[in-house]
């Protein structure tokens, strides 16, 4: 399901994870490491989380449902001897909530080696947001 989708269920970002967020993360295009102790909770309760990873695009998108997406967060989890990466778009919808979406998977960099080095690049951008017409 795309993040436009009006079925798309966005879920709100809790305060501690926003301020994790907007600390973290000052300058559009630059990727940077946040604790995985300020994931919001839902995304913490993941079994295995290991490593989370921020983004700010450098061109906020509008999209249909009037969110406007700014950032994306890649949140890596272990199983077994395997890592798997998911991506989540951020967003603030018109009303000024902050949000996010995901988890996207349907990436070649979904699933690693755990013990292998995998370049934090390659865990972003794979989220498609289409603009508002």
């Amino acid at each position: 399901m795309e993040a436009d989708d009006p079925r798309a269920k966005w879920h709100e970002l809790d305060q501690a994870a926003l301020k994790a967020l907007t600390d973290q993360t000052t300058t559009p295009g630059v990727i940077y490491p946040v604790p995985t102790s300020m994931l919001p909770a839902s995304l913490r309760a993941m079994p295995g989380v290991v490593s989370c990873f921020a983004s700010n695009y450098t061109s906020p998108t509008i999209l249909a449902n009037s969110v406007t997406v700014g950032s994306e967060l890649a949140v890596v989890r272990t199983d077994g001897d395997i890592a798997k990466a998911y991506n989540f778009v951020v967003g603030t919808s018109s009303d000024q909530r902050v949000m996010f979406f995901g988890q996207h998977s349907g990436f070649p960099e979904h699933h690693f080696a755990s013990t292998a080095p995998v370049p934090v690049q390659s865990l972003f951008g794979h989220v498609a947001v289409k603009s508002k017409p």
